[in-house]
């Protein structure tokens, strides 16, 4: 992977982008960076049926000395942003949301073969 530079707001380049999570069109992902300080930075997006929202990469956000690393703590922010559905969504955005939700929970908990 190669160094992002930023831009003029301080927002990097995506270095490499991974789909944690699938359902349908709805999707939940991980964009990586590796910035010219050695360190990795994270940004995540997630679009559903009803909304989404996104965080880009940026040059002021926390870096980490490895990819893993990163990787980890853009899964724990997205559970920590997780939307909830509303009382009016419909019974499929729920269950899009909550399948989801298991499946960045489930890459979380499992080993790493590394």
């Amino acid at each position: 992977m190669q160094p992002s530079k930023p831009n003029g707001n301080g927002v990097l380049e995506e270095g490499c982008r991974e789909v944690v999570a699938r359902r349908g069109r709805a999707y939940a992902a991980v964009t990586l960076a590796l910035c010219e300080d050695g360190l990795f930075r994270f940004g995540v997006d997630m679009m559903y049926s009803y909304g989404g929202f996104s965080f880009p990469i940026s040059i002021d956000d926390h870096g980490y000395p490895t990819l893993d690393a990163a990787r980890t703590a853009a899964l724990e922010r997205f559970l920590r942003s997780w939307h909830s559905p509303y009382p009016s969504d419909p019974e499929s955005v729920r269950l899009e949301l909550a399948e989801m939700r298991q499946q960045v929970e489930s890459r979380l908990t499992q080993p790493s073969l590394f």
